[in-house]
């Protein structure tokens, strides 16, 4: 009778430490599920810029913000560059110049996503990536008649 006592015991006590090993890593697993969502519909939006820089042509004429933004509720990262201009024709051949991009990239593993400023708008967003126990950083390009310019945030 005692062997079977511990031995049910010892069962109980495997299942509690596996399902506590569950729970303890619900919140990563979660947000891993965020990767490539939407920020704006993924009920994400609590939250807060951690890094921003200015976008600037080669001759230091500011032409926009490039904001890594972060989500605490979800553990996600993710790019917005805002422009200072609406943006006139761009991305296509007769128009002779790139539209602006930004990039949201994940420092551990490289996974990136991104956005264009298109034509008749001023700002894109990109799809977010999981944040949780690792960093991420913003990048953005702009075409300029100097010529082409990157601009990075610090990672978080």
């Amino acid at each position: 009778m005692r062997t079977l006592l511990r031995r049910t015991a010892l069962a109980g006590t495997s299942l509690l430490f596996a399902a506590a090993g569950l729970v303890a890593t619900g919140g990563s697993a979660q947000a891993a599920t965020y990767d490539g969502w939407d920020p704006a519909s993924s009920g994400c939006s609590g939250i807060s810029t951690v890094s921003s820089a200015a976008m600037t042509d080669p001759h230091g004429n500011h032409l926009g913000t490039l904001e890594l933004r972060y989500s605490s509720g979800c553990r996600t990262t993710w790019a917005r560059v805002t422009m200072d201009y609406t943006q006139g024709a761009c991305g296509t051949s007769s128009a002779g110049v790139a539209c602006p991009k930004a990039w949201i990239i994940r420092n551990s593993d490289g996974a990136s996503y991104t956005c264009t400023v298109t034509q008749g708008h001023s700002s894109c967003y990109t799809p977010m990536v999981n944040d949780a126990g690792v960093s991420s950083y913003a990048q953005s390009y702009t075409d300029t008649a100097g010529g082409d310019k990157y601009t990075r945030t610090a990672s978080y």
